[in-house]
């Protein structure tokens, strides 16, 4: 995310507000829940799921943004990446 957009979402949430945000990145989520359980029954509209995962990484963004927790999202990230190598690693 550049400067730019970072700048555009805190405005976003100053003019919603932090709780609304919440509520829509809820809605969001649920919107790309139902677009991949449309695609997996028929195998069309790839250009839903691809709206719906930038709408959630713009929400995801501003949960980051509300929380404070860009460095912490990171690092679990990272950490949770590694963990699953190691599982299909031992599995192998």
């Amino acid at each position: 995310m550049n400067q730019e957009q970072l700048r555009q979402l805190c405005k976003i949430i100053d003019t919603y507000g932090s709780d609304k945000q919440q509520n829509q990145a809820i809605e969001e989520c649920s919107e790309l829940i139902k677009a991949i359980c449309k695609y997996k029954r028929t195998l069309d509209h790839v250009e839903d799921i691809v709206d719906e995962i930038a709408d959630v990484e713009i929400m995801l963004n501003q949960l980051k943004i509300i929380f404070d927790c860009f460095g912490e999202v990171e690092e679990r990230i990272d950490f949770k990446i590694k963990r699953q190598l190691e599982r299909i690693s031992n599995n192998q």
